[in-house]
Order: C-alpha cells, then structure tokens, then sequence
C-alpha cells in the first residue's frame, strides 16, 4: 500500500517530514532529552551556537538522518568509516571541533547502575575495536545476502549495543544503523516508517528484551546469547510500524483519489501502473516492458493480461494475432488518457514501479 497507493509528491514530502522529525523526537526523548514536541521541532532544522545539549541532540540527529539518506541514494555499504562517521554526526560536543569519525571507546564505560536494573557492563575497550571489524564483516558477508532486512537489522542492532563501541550516543547511532539496514534490504517504505514509536509505546519492554536476564557482565554469557527474544520483539515492532505507515498512507490516499474520475478509481494498483505508463509514457507497450514495470513472471503477467483484456482495460495492439506480443488501452481507457494527458503534473504519481525484492 505505502509502495504503490498514489500519493501527489507534496503529500507524500509532508509524509517524509512528519516521520523524520517524529524518529528525531522520539529517539532522542528515549535518552532523557526534555525538550517539549514544539521545542525539539524547532530544533531539527537550526541550532545556534549557544544551544543547550537537548536542542544539539535533536539537530544532530536529523543530520544523521540526512546521512543515511545520502548512504541510500548511492547504495552504500555499512563500514566502520561510516559508522564513525555517523556517530560524529549524532555525538554532542560542548565546543571545540568537530571530529569527521568518532574513534571508538578508550576506556570502560557502563549501562546503568550497579545492583539496579538494566545494569550491564560492555566488553573492554581493547576488545571493541575487532568485536567492530567481525560486527562490519558480518553485515556485508555473502552468506548473509540471503538473509531478509528486518532480521538482518535486529540482529546487527542487538550486537551493536551489546559491543557498546562509545561512551555516548550508542542507542541513536544503533536505531539509525538498523533503519539503514531496513532501507538497504527494499524496506525503506518511502521513508514513512518510525521504530522509535513502537520503542516509545513499548520502552521498559524494549530495555528488557535488551537485556533477557543475561549476566550484566559481556563475557559471562551475553558474548554467546541466544537472542530470539529480542529478534521476536524487534519483528513485531516492524509489523506495527509498518501497518501505521500503511493506514496513514491508505487514509491520505483516499483524500486525495476521491476526485478521480469513477473510471480510474476501479482500477487496482497493478492496473493503476499500466495505465499510468500508457497514458503518460508511451502509446503502447511490449510484454517485456509490463513484466519490467510489474515485476511479474511471463507466465504471471500473460494471465494478468488475458484478464485486463477480458475486464475492458486494454487491447492487443495487432489484432488477430496469435500470441499476444504488445498492447494499447481499451477505447474508453484511450479517453482517459487524453483527459490525463491535458493535465500531466496532477496524474504523475500514476507512474509508479514495482519493488524489486528477489534479491
């Protein structure tokens, strides 16, 4: 729905916004930041030099959102460079200048209080940096190319605060790297998704799972953890997320798509696309094209076809021929498409593709 549901780009930027500044909200109240929702607003988009600690924290990490935004555009890997990067970007620092990395930990640093719950003790810093390297090797394995995004994020995010690599700035840099991960793996939702709200609603949980009453000592069983427990809570929180994204996105489709003529609003998704490219794109289209557009097997997208011929959307461009190897829109559909034609910034979001997640 999120995917393929159409949203006029205005809509959808409104979206991308209101999810950015909500996972910027969130994250950073989950680590004691007291700024009010106005307040942190504010603070997302400029932070003067004299600002407090909570409005640097806020402003920081829509910078970081902002790099990873980059990351994605350009399809890069995770490395420990970037990773680095990334926790200069978030880390909060009372003057002086700002490092382009963030060398990992120095000396021993804690979660919490001894005897209190949620205490846990990280591994030696002298151990953090090639507890990193195998982390980062992991990641990008071969073998693990098959593995689906949300699991593949749960579990670098567990081991990521587990190893514990700097003395601040662990869980947002964390969350950040897990939604990267998501957005590599074809789970990026148009951006639209907030695990820190699931966090949020559910936060003596997530520290709990976090911690699934292993020794508070890394080398005293976490090293070796089984953690399905956390996998599970980490996967029920992508489902809630994901349906949230898709109920706004369905609510906002609706809004805008009760204006369309009766005609378009009967087509589904898939039908929507084709139209979409016939009317704006091309008079016709080859069965290799729709296959590309759709992501649909050849025996998947002939029997879609037959049906659209049988339903009045399309027609074989070369009638009478044996195997269908083209088509164009129906007559009615054909004047459509003029009227869409005449008016091409308000259909655009009918030119839409199909994910790609074979990989």
């Amino acid at each position: 729905m999120v995917e393929l549901l159409p949203l006029p780009a205005s809509v959808l930027s409104e979206l991308q916004r209101e999810s950015k500044e909500e996972t910027v909200i969130l994250s950073t109240r989950m680590e004691g930041n007291s700024l009010s929702e106005a307040e942190a607003r504010r603070a997302a988009y400029e932070c003067p030099d004299d600002s407090g600690k909570d409005e640097q924290e806020v402003f920081n990490l829509m910078q970081a959102l902002r790099q990873i935004e980059t990351w994605e555009a350009k399809h890069a890997p995770i490395t420990e460079e970037r990773i680095q990067e990334l926790h200069a970007i978030i880390r909060v620092i009372r003057g002086g200048r700002r490092p382009k990395r963030s060398e990992y930990r120095r000396e021993q640093n804690q979660v919490g209080r001894r005897n209190q719950p949620g205490y846990y003790l990280p591994p030696e810093w002298q151990d953090v940096p090639q507890l990193m390297e195998d982390l980062v090797v992991w990641v990008n394995a071969p073998d693990q190319r098959d593995m689906v995004a949300p699991i593949k994020a749960g579990i670098f995010m567990y081991q990521f605060l587990t190893i514990h690599p700097y003395m601040d700035g662990n869980g947002r840099t964390a969350r950040m790297l897990a939604t990267y991960i998501m957005r590599q793996g074809g789970y990026g939702l148009k951006g639209l998704f907030v695990l820190e709200r699931y966090y949020s609603r559910h936060l003596s949980t997530y520290y709990d799972r976090l911690q699934m009453g292993l020794h508070h000592n890394y080398y005293f069983g976490r090293n070796e953890a089984d953690i399905t427990a956390w996998l599970e809570f980490f996967l029920e929180g992508v489902a809630e997320v994901f349906q949230d994204a898709a109920r706004i996105v369905r609510s906002k489709s609706e809004e805008y798509t009760s204006a369309e003529p009766e005609l378009l609003r009967r087509l589904d998704p898939e039908q929507r696309a084709v139209f979409g490219f016939l009317a704006l794109k091309q008079d016709f289209a080859s069965t290799t094209e729709l296959g590309r557009l759709l992501n649909l097997s050849d025996r998947t997208l002939r029997d879609r076809i037959r049906r659209w011929i049988a339903d009045g959307l399309l027609v074989p461009r070369h009638e009478g021929s044996q195997r269908i190897r083209s088509i164009t829109l129906a007559p009615k559909y054909q004047s459509l498409a003029r009227m869409v034609q005449d008016d091409p910034a308000r259909f655009r979001y009918l030119l839409v593709s199909f994910p790609d997640r074979r990989t």
